[in-house]
């Protein structure tokens, strides 16, 4: 299933969701919601310093590619970090 990678990186933890990736949006209509497929959450190790919590994003990031491709088949076609 075609799905993005969600990342919301805050000062102590991550937030993250698989979200199935909807085609058009109907005309004149609200967009339907897109299925969320995952979700997980990890520290930022911010107390091992910057380059760990580099290291922690980059490995998440990884993981959730990883995820996505084991369990719906294909990896993330795109991915969002906020």
């Amino acid at each position: 299933m075609r799905h993005v990678i969600a990342l919301d990186v805050g000062g102590t933890g991550m937030k993250a969701a698989l979200v199935g990736a909807e085609g058009a949006v109907p005309s004149g209509g609200t967009p339907p919601r897109p299925p969320m497929l995952h979700r997980a959450r990890r520290a930022t190790g911010r107390e091992r310093g910057p380059d760990a919590v580099v290291e922690h994003i980059l490995d998440f990031a990884a993981e959730l590619r990883a995820y996505g491709e084991e369990h719906h088949g294909e990896p993330a076609s795109a991915a969002g970090v906020a």
